[in-house]
């Protein structure tokens, strides 16, 4: 199985819809995923992703479904240090770096201001809805503390013996392929639950830029029991490829563009 990210193109926020710049940007992407092979497709229900899935839809044909817990993690908390309201991350350096919890995947939630815009509730609609998805295909999360999925088994005993990471070419398990077509934020906060890792660091540590494509790959080397790992993180190739430069919304500074 494989789960397949894309954030939203070059986003016109005050109308929430996608730029100049993101129409060009979405129309390179359903080129580039018109020669996917996906069973279903899960969408944000704001405008800016909702234009992005209507491309790459047009060329894809496949069942979707808009989800109201894929909409942008930007719930508010209060910033005690200046009284306003905000997001929960983009936090100064030394203000992040200084809470030790926020690299707490059990605790990251439980600082003060955290608590302040009741973001754990947030997270775990997230992590619920991500969840529900995946048993209805057979991942059923071993425990809240433990990103393990049992399922039912796609390899014997025999097979997992040749336990090896070194072959160029591994065997296609399970062919499922899911897209999803959402926001930086709620995507990281699926990756943590997915990988567990606090999802404050994504947040903090990680970019994806608009239009770009993340994907998660499952690993099952005990029958029965997989584990979810990031393959490719904000790949662009289909900007680079025709010459249109990556966005740097969402980033504190120019994106390099190889």
């Amino acid at each position: 199985m494989h789960l397949i990210f894309i954030r939203h193109g070059d986003p016109d926020y005050a109308n929430d819809s996608v730029s100049e710049k993101g129409s060009r940007e979405i129309s390179l992407l359903a080129e580039r995923a018109a020669s996917w092979k996906v069973n279903e497709c899960f969408v944000s229900p704001m405008g800016r992703a909702q234009k992005t899935a209507a491309a790459v839809l047009e060329k894809l044909h496949v069942p979707s479904e808009t989800l109201p817990w894929l909409r942008e993690f930007n719930y508010d908390l209060k910033d005690l240090k200046t009284g306003k309201r905000r997001i929960a991350w983009d936090w100064m350096p030394r203000e992040y770096f200084a809470e030790k919890k926020y690299a707490d995947v059990s605790s990251w939630w439980s600082t003060k201001t955290m608590r302040t815009g009741n973001i754990r509730s947030h997270y775990k609609t997230v992590c619920d809805g991500i969840d529900s998805i995946l048993e209805s295909y057979d991942y059923s999360r071993f425990a809240d503390n433990m990103p393990v999925y049992n399922c039912f088994p796609h390899l014997t005993d025999e097979q997992a013996k040749n336990d090896t990471h070194l072959l160029a070419s591994q065997q296609e398990l399970d062919g499922t392929n899911l897209l999803f077509v959402c926001h930086l934020g709620v995507m990281f906060a699926i990756i943590s639950h997915l990988t567990g890792i606090s999802p404050v660091q994504l947040w903090q540590g990680f970019f994806v830029a608009p239009s770009s494509v993340t994907v998660l790959g499952a690993e099952e080397r005990v029958p029965g029991e997989v584990v979810f790992r990031v393959q490719q993180l904000g790949d662009v190739r289909h900007l680079a490829e025709n010459g249109e430069s990556v966005s740097a919304s969402g980033f504190f500074g120019n994106c390099l563009t190889l």
